[in-house]
């Protein structure tokens, strides 16, 4: 698909971080949702540009330090089910759910649900704590 080539050009992260947090959000969404009989070519070139988009919504997040932005992956099979915040309450957070890879979907989660805020915090800190005790070993 063409589509995917002309997105990961035009998604350069010279370009994305012009973008803000709720435009990456929902161009993620966009590129997710498009294709569902791809071929492995095509497969590569879309989880390309959803990479980068999930790289700069990080970024954005942190940079505004809110959880909405953020990834959550559940493990499944050998692979993950991929989430993201997209709203965050006083004790819980709304995930939604990103066709990445394999397409994994939680059978707890569904497309989208509520999860307690504090797993949510969990799951995140722990990650950006062990990615910076990474970071430090290199």
């Amino acid at each position: 698909m063409d589509l995917f080539k002309t997105l990961g050009e035009a998604l350069k992260p010279e370009f994305v971080t012009k973008l803000n947090l709720d435009d990456v959000i929902q161009t993620l969404f966009a590129v997710s949702a498009r294709g569902t009989k791809l071929s492995f070519s095509e497969l590569r070139e879309k989880m390309a540009v959803q990479d980068n988009l999930m790289k700069q919504m990080e970024t954005l997040a942190k940079e505004e330090k809110t959880l909405r932005g953020r990834i959550i992956r559940f493990p499944m099979a050998d692979s993950y089910a991929v989430y993201v915040i997209t709203k965050v309450n006083k004790k819980t957070v709304h995930i939604s759910w990103i066709d990445y890879c394999d397409g994994w979907v939680d059978d707890r989660c569904g497309k989208e649900c509520k999860i307690n805020l504090d797993y949510a915090q969990k799951t995140i800190y722990g990650r950006d704590e062990f990615e910076k005790s990474w970071a430090k070993a290199k």
